[in-house]
């Protein structure tokens, strides 16, 4: 919350709100670190288990935006990006196991 005293004081008890480069470096970092431990998660699965792995995840993620009460436009961009995520993260998974293979 906004308080005029401490804005008023200026240096770094002024930032109240973080800057759009804070919240971006911030959104990539744990996008980096999702789609790190998802590839690594989908790797160690079976093609059966990814499957019922990748179910429970779409689901976990339907569930959490209906909690958080997103509108539809933003439950489905939040879904979308969701989408794109695993599919990342299952391809670089398939990657590594084929290249494993062929080792």
């Amino acid at each position: 919350m906004l308080r005029a005293r401490r804005d008023s004081r200026g240096g770094a008890a002024s930032k109240a709100i973080p800057s759009l480069g804070e919240v971006e470096g911030r959104m990539m970092i744990l996008e980096l670190i999702a789609l790190t431990a998802l590839t690594r998660l989908i790797r160690l699965h079976n093609a059966e288990e990814k499957s019922d792995l990748m179910k429970a995840m779409r689901h976990a993620i339907d569930r959490k935006c209906h909690d958080a009460k997103l509108c539809g436009t933003d439950t489905k961009s939040a879904e979308q990006y969701a989408e794109e995520l695993l599919a990342c993260a299952e391809e670089q998974a398939s990657a590594i196991s084929a290249i494993r293979e062929n080792a």
